[in-house]
């Protein structure tokens, strides 16, 4: 019958919160009760030749740490490795049990690890549904593990074990988490040095809304005053030239906002051609974002050229949600089903489309994380929804007052301020 002490001594074993090197010998204290002046060795069998084990650890049987549980399964260091008879004997077969260790034994290499043992007591430990380690105890005493219960030493030593295992697995995992959670930070921190910084743009009024899902995104937009780069666009009447780009690559998080930004550094390197922008920014960028090999994302891109001059809108959607377009009380949608997304077919030439615009005009363009923002029911908000809205608001209101009332809808949709994917919304004006 087992003694209520047990209890007792694994409710203190499960307040371990070591590192592993400190488990074997939290271990070897919780066994001393019940095997007093042994030593303890962790063998590694994972990965090994048949009958051959590495030794991971080694207590002595004072409590003296010999060799360091400091790495375990033996990734970063090469453990002290045995394939005499002895080992070959421990480990042949996966059962608790108990060795003799005649004299003749005892100068085998493993015997003389474990201090020259006249009896081993060897148990196979459940590891993530796999055999990668036995616990040997080792005595001088021949019939130290006399009274031997292989099936109770068997559940002890695996509990013990995994109570002192899941602490330092949990501590890995966090500090994992971490390390990968300040690497996302650092990409978002650039990802958001590359979006524009409120650009000043004569005869234009906008507002911008921009969410990512998780920490980074792969949602991107620039916008640029186009005068001072491009003189031939200068308007008589003082309004700035402009270009504004949304783009969304499929999927989010770090893996999205990496391509992202990579579609934006390529992008800055074009230098025109004799081709009319935006379709042949988008063409050049297509072309050699994707020039080394198939990425598994694509990038859809909604692309606007603004012409004060002549009050002509060059645009182009590849694979983007439509932009709506406001003149008075009536909204059209631009673009729709226009051409195909970056990254299917990378000698794609885009074209425009032209379309005239006026003094108060009001552009939305958007990612299909807001229109394919889901209620608890699952639903989407839908463009549909997003177009009512735009069509519904005072014509003197402000795009800054338009994008809240956009934004404000989405987030009681959605049931927050975080959706599934990421989100943009522009909201732009002509104002000359």
């Amino acid at each position: 019958m087992p003694s209520p002490a047990l209890f007792d001594r694994l409710l203190a074993l499960s307040r371990f919160d070591g590192d592993s090197r400190t488990a074997l010998t939290a271990l070897h204290a919780h066994f001393s009760a019940d095997f007093p002046d042994c030593s303890l060795a962790l063998l590694l069998v994972r990965g090994q030749d048949a009958g051959r084990c590495g030794l991971a650890g080694l207590i002595g049987p004072d409590g003296t740490e010999h060799v360091p549980n400091i790495d375990p399964n033996g990734h970063r260091s090469q453990l002290p490795p045995f394939d005499d008879a002895l080992a070959a004997r421990l480990i042949a077969a996966p059962l608790a049990h108990v060795a003799a260790v005649a004299p003749v034994e005892r100068g085998l290499p493993l015997a003389q690890a474990l201090f020259a043992p006249a009896a081993v007591l060897a148990v196979p430990l459940a590891n993530a549904g796999e055999l990668s380690h036995w616990l040997v105890f080792g005595s001088t005493l021949a019939h130290r593990f006399d009274r031997f219960d292989a099936e109770r030493i068997l559940l002890h030593v695996n509990l013990a074990t995994s109570l002192i295992v899941r602490p330092i697995v949990l501590r890995e995992l966090t500090q994992e988490t971490e390390r990968q959670r300040h690497e996302i930070e650092s990409l978002a921190d650039i990802q958001k040095l590359l979006l524009p910084d409120n650009p000043r743009i004569r005869g234009l009024d906008y507002a911008v809304h921009w969410q990512p899902a998780a920490t980074a995104a792969g949602d991107y937009y620039e916008m640029s005053n186009l005068s001072d780069s491009v003189p031939e666009l200068i308007a008589a009447d003082e309004a700035d030239a402009w270009g504004v780009i949304v783009g969304d690559v499929s999927g989010h998080g770090a893996a999205a906002a990496a391509e992202a930004m990579q579609f934006d550094a390529i992008l800055r390197t074009f230098e025109g051609d004799d081709k009319e922008p935006p379709a042949s920014a988008i063409s050049y960028a297509n072309r050699y974002f994707f020039s080394r090999r198939s990425r598994g994302h694509f990038m859809t891109v909604f692309a606007l050229l603004y012409r004060p001059a002549e009050r002509r809108l060059a645009y182009l959607s590849a694979g983007h949600p439509p932009l709506l377009h406001r003149r008075g009380a009536d909204v059209a949608m631009l673009g729709e089903a226009d051409q195909i997304p970056l990254g299917v077919l990378r000698d794609f030439e885009y074209a425009n489309r032209a379309h005239d615009a006026q003094n108060g005009d009001v552009f939305v363009l958007y990612t299909d994380g807001i229109v394919e923002a889901r209620d608890a029911r699952g639903r989407e908000f839908g463009i549909e929804r997003l177009r009512d809205l735009v069509a519904e608001t005072a014509v003197d209101v402000s795009v800054q007052a338009l994008r809240d009332r956009l934004v404000a809808a989405v987030h009681a949709h959605q049931g927050g301020a975080i959706g599934n994917d990421d989100q943009t919304l522009l909201v732009l004006r002509i104002a000359h």
